[in-house]
């Protein structure tokens, strides 16, 4: 016996009815039995907003920022090569190296906005404050192993 054919055959269900002898059941006819008579499955479609709802949809970042607003993405590893991500793509390699890289840029955010050669060269991005999360994702894929990072210009006081 192979094990490949273990539980295939079909089973055959004694009944009471001498005409019904060997009769085969089949899920389906079991199935439609059921349908007809059990409605504790049924799902009921609970009724939703049509809007979305802002307070989900905002991230603390976003919500210090208009709507828009311009911001920068940087490629850390074009800055300096040994902080990247070959191996995740959503990680870093060296985290606290990453962490003082954009903390740099960050405290330097109008000069890094302005440097037309990291512009040229594709190290820094401009951005807005509303699609940066979908640009990172396409330039991760862009350019793999690369870590991108967003910035947000300082908070107006």
């Amino acid at each position: 016996s192979d094990s490949d054919e273990w539980g295939m055959e079909e089973l055959v269900i004694p009944s009471d009815d001498i005409n019904s002898k060997n009769k085969k059941i089949t899920a389906s006819d079991d199935e439609k039995q059921e349908d007809e008579e059990d409605d504790y499955w049924a799902v009921e479609k609970p009724e939703q907003d049509t809007a979305p709802r802002k307070e989900q949809e905002e991230t603390h970042a976003e919500k210090q920022l208009p709507p828009g607003e311009p911001i920068i993405i940087v490629d850390i590893t074009q800055i300096d090569s040994n902080i990247h991500s070959r191996f995740d793509r959503n990680s870093v390699n060296d985290s606290a190296a990453a962490s003082s890289q954009r903390k740099k840029i960050e405290s330097n955010y109008e000069q890094y906005a302005r440097d037309s050669s990291l512009i040229s060269d594709g190290t820094v991005i401009p951005c807005g404050s509303s699609v940066w999360r979908d640009a990172i994702i396409r330039l991760r894929d862009e350019r793999p192993g690369h870590y991108f990072v967003p910035i947000f210009p300082p908070k107006k006081k």
